[in-house]
């Protein structure tokens, strides 16, 4: 491209100077016959018709071998040559067919063809003491003289044109390392294809994907991002839009401030819970925008109800499990030692008990977090743990499936803390409360375990503190996220060597008669 465009440009600005230097030599010559034709010596001798001036000739001879002209050409009315550099063609009639105008008055150039071969012509005519045309001057410039002129300056703009091509044909090739590099060494046809292959997995991904630039401006938002969003009553976002214009002052602004990442928080969006992720997005060690990842909170405790309903299931079983198995090692030693009237006793004893294990208070109305807390119980004993359970107060079926699935992850993950810090303790302890009063629920989380530093029982609810290691410190945060958006609240008392006390409060909802 750069050497096409070059070349027009070269043939262009050629024939622009062709031009211009005929027109200079035009210009010229018209000028130089102005001056001749006022010459009195060329006057008188044209108003001497028939005779010839050989003076006149050697003058104007002179003359033009001093201007640097080809022909001075002196001719009466009837462009009769009075002089010319051949003295043979004098008297001789002017060639060309491009006089008349002169010996009509005019004073103006041409270019046409004479004895002399093509040339620029400058006219102008003589008039005598009563300003009457008695002849014309014409000088003129063969375009042949004209060649060396054109030449020199042709090769002083070819030179210039070539080394314009050389740099530019370096720039050309170091702008194209640049965009090679910065376009990944990738051609225009695999960038089209990933491009292609970006849009086809963001319609794809279920989670809603969110991004913006630098400055704050909405650059993605795809599908599901647009579906989430329309649930709480917000149109699609079209790119450029600032964020701030379009949803309420938030994380992600903190984000693109600290370019630090905030991970599964809960936010409510004009009703809609949704699970965020909010990520910084660095290039080359430059933050050059953010990303949130959007989740519906609806869809993401159905699964965590079915994954705890399972986890519940199989550690009752297990438990179950265990509980069978030392029922048999009874049956076995009973056998082994032949004590048959034993034996027939603790069958009988087998027959009369329960089938299934009693639920841990009558008063604990609601199935799945009786079913829970069975399984926590059975999880307790095989880690040798003492769990208590008291119920203090008729705790109602929980019709709201959100509430009931927060309340098992509340107490989930405060016996859990409470099991963890007791790993190791000699008599291991916990005590669960759970109390109503009024349709506000209070849990109590108690543990004799070694306690927690008071420096560091002022942060530990916060995400990501902990004493357990890394990748660790989220199940404080989040009872504390759950608890919060149903309007309650989580308090930690502890000392070192004394143990903790949780206690959580939240209001319940109306139970099912």
């Amino acid at each position: 491209m750069v050497a096409v465009t070059l070349g027009l440009a070269l043939w262009l600005f050629m024939a622009q100077q062709r031009s211009a230097l005929e027109q200079a030599h035009a210009t010229r010559v018209m000028d130089l016959a102005e001056v001749v034709a006022a010459k009195a010596k060329v006057r008188d001798a044209l108003q001497q018709p028939g005779r010839s001036d050989a003076a006149l000739q050697e003058e104007i001879d002179g003359l033009r071998r001093a201007l640097g002209v080809d022909f001075i050409v002196v001719m009466d009315r009837q462009a009769r040559r009075l002089t010319h550099p051949e003295p043979a063609r004098i008297d001789a009639p002017f060639q060309g067919g491009d006089e008349g105008p002169a010996l009509a008055g005019e004073r103006y150039a041409s270019r046409a063809e004479g004895t002399l071969g093509t040339s620029i012509r400058g006219f102008a005519p003589v008039r005598d003491a009563e300003q009457q045309v008695v002849g014309a001057v014409a000088v003129g410039i063969t375009l042949a003289a004209l060649l060396p002129t054109l030449e020199e300056h042709r090769r002083r703009i070819l030179l210039a044109v070539l080394a314009l091509v050389m740099a530019a044909g370096v720039a050309a090739g170091g702008l194209a390392r640049y965009l090679k590099r910065t376009l990944l060494g990738l051609e225009p046809h695999q960038i089209a294809r990933l491009v292609e292959e970006r849009q086809a997995l963001l319609s794809s991904v279920h989670e809603g994907i969110l991004a913006v630039d630098p400055q704050g401006r909405i650059t993605l938002a795809n599908a599901a991002a647009a579906q989430l969003l329309q649930r709480a009553g917000l149109a699609a976002p079209p790119p450029g839009t600032a964020l701030a214009d379009y949803l309420p002052p938030g994380a992600l602004q903190e984000v693109l401030a600290t370019g630090q990442p905030e991970l599964d928080r809960e936010v409510t969006l004009n009703g809609q819970a949704l699970i965020v992720n909010r990520l910084p997005i660095y290039h080359r060690q430059q933050l050059i925008g953010a990303v949130a990842t959007l989740r519906d909170k609806g869809e993401v405790d159905r699964l965590a109800e079915q994954l705890t309903g399972v986890r519940r299931y199989a550690e009752a079983l297990r438990a179950s499990t265990h509980e069978v198995k030392n029922t048999l090692h009874v049956i076995t030693g009973l056998a082994q030692l032949g004590d048959l009237e034993a034996l027939r006793r603790y069958l009988r004893e087998l027959a009369s008990g329960p089938l299934v294990a009693p639920l841990p208070d009558e008063r604990l109305r609601d199935p799945v977090l009786a079913g829970f807390l069975l399984g926590k119980r059975s999880e307790a004993q095989e880690r040798g743990i003492r769990l208590g359970i008291e119920v203090d107060g008729e705790i109602p079926v929980l019709h709201d499936p959100a509430l009931s699935h927060s309340l098992v992850t509340v107490i989930g993950n405060l016996l859990e803390n409470a099991f963890e810090a007791l790993v190791d303790a000699e008599q291991p302890e916990v005590s669960l409360l759970l109390a109503v009063d009024e349709e506000v629920l209070t849990i109590e989380v108690q543990d004799n375990g070694p306690g927690i530093a008071p420096a560091l029982l002022a942060r530990v609810i916060g995400r990501g503190v902990s004493t357990k290691g890394e990748a660790r410190g989220l199940g404080l945060a989040l009872v504390k996220a759950r608890l919060e958006a149903h309007g309650g609240s989580l308090s930690l008392y502890s000392h070192p060597g004394q143990g903790t006390l949780a206690e959580a409060s939240l209001a319940l909802q109306e139970p099912l008669a």
